[in-house]
């Protein structure tokens, strides 16, 4: 039997799918469309907002090198109770204690200074702990720092 129209078959395969290709599909834009997401706007709240403090500096002289502290955030306190700059801090402790070629002394946080020691394998592991600034003194300072707050 032949078929209705005169082309081979390969050829009316090609027309069949010719037939179901919509070039003209209308739709949805974004996906956001298609999931509903509502359009955004921007949020106003109803709360008051209190204005931002800002930190009176003191203005100190570091007990170390004897020049002004001008930002208290890079300062700690000393164990005498004056105010010393971090860097100070940490050049006076390599001064003080040998640190050979394969060490070097960090801040490990919460007012403590380590002794590091890089291994051949690349690890670094502390040999010794130098309390510099104790929790009292931290909180000193936190206190200090609030309390100049305009």
């Amino acid at each position: 039997m032949k078929a209705k129209n005169n082309f081979p078959k390969k050829e009316l395969k090609k027309k069949e799918k010719k037939k179901c290709d919509d070039s003209k599909l209308t739709g949805f834009a974004t996906l956001n469309q298609v999931s509903g997401v509502p359009k955004p706007h921007p949020y106003k709240s109803k709360l008051q907002v209190s204005p931002a403090k800002i930190i009176k500096e003191p203005l100190v002289s570091c007990s170390i090198c004897g020049e002004t502290i001008h930002n208290i955030s890079q300062a700690m306190i000393n164990p005498d109770g004056s105010f010393v700059h971090f860097d100070c801090v940490l050049e006076d402790l390599k001064k003080n204690h040998s640190v050979h070629e394969n060490q070097t002394i960090s801040y490990i946080g919460r007012g403590t200074f380590a002794l590091l020691e890089k291994d051949e394998n690349g690890s670094w592991s502390i040999v010794e702990r130098y309390v510099y600034e104790n929790q009292e003194s931290f909180e000193k300072m936190k206190a200090y720092v609030e309390g100049t707050k305009v």
